[in-house]
């Protein structure tokens, strides 16, 4: 089986499937590749199965989620498009062009979507109406709030793909962090005011981002 040995001080053995569904085995020092082989031959069923899972077929994305829901991809000509069934992408679109293309469409499609979200939460919440938010590249956070006055928020056009109940979370979130700038237990009492059911909602994004992590949208 073809994969890359990466030695290193560690003392177990770790096999990571790549996200174009490459292996790469992560070994002790000293590993014979005797040893290493016998390893993959063991895991050789769950490798095959994550392997087909990572690697995109024909090198494109072949779905992409828009609020929650997942949508089929097609080709065709002209700009990124959406007509409620379906994104139609350029026809030279490979993978990477398909994330860029996407996020555009996303940004976008955030900013009036986030605007009104992030409005109605102040006003549930009794906060003073913040700036409108940004939609932003951000790819190791959902969302932040800071700035210049302390409330400016922006939120990664990432979350557009996730559902009602986590863009709902990520909004109250950082609307809280207008009222407190870190994340004590005052700030989660907060929080679960507004969403009691917040840490399923946190681990609903972590799933999400999986998601988004195997079709690319994450480096």
């Amino acid at each position: 089986m073809n994969a890359t040995v990466i030695y290193s001080d560690r003392k177990t053995v770790g096999i990571q499937i790549k996200r174009d569904g490459s292996v790469v085995v992560h070994a002790p020092k000293g590993m014979s590749r005797a040893r290493i082989n016998e390893l993959l031959e063991e895991r050789a069923e769950w490798i095959r199965k994550h392997s087909q899972e990572r690697a995109p077929r024909d090198g494109r994305i072949q779905r992409v989620y828009y609020l929650g829901k997942a949508y089929p991809v097609a080709h065709g000509e002209g700009k990124t498009v959406f007509d409620g069934e379906r994104f139609i992408l350029p026809p030279e679109a490979d993978n990477a062009a398909a994330v860029s293309a996407l996020a555009a469409f996303f940004k976008a499609a955030g900013k009036r979507y986030m605007a009104e979200k992030t409005a109605r939460w102040a006003s549930v919440m009794r906060l003073p109406q913040p700036p409108a938010p940004r939609i932003t590249g951000a790819k190791t956070r959902w969302g932040s709030c800071g700035g210049k006055g302390g409330n400016r928020i922006n939120y990664s056009y990432m979350l557009m793909m996730t559902d009602e109940e986590c863009i709902d979370y990520v909004a109250v979130h950082e609307l809280s962090h207008i009222t407190y700038k870190n994340h004590n237990a005052d700030f989660y009492a907060l929080v679960q005011k507004y969403i009691p059911d917040y840490k399923n909602r946190e681990a609903k994004l972590k799933e999400y981002g999986k998601t988004f992590t195997k079709q690319g949208f994450y480096d």
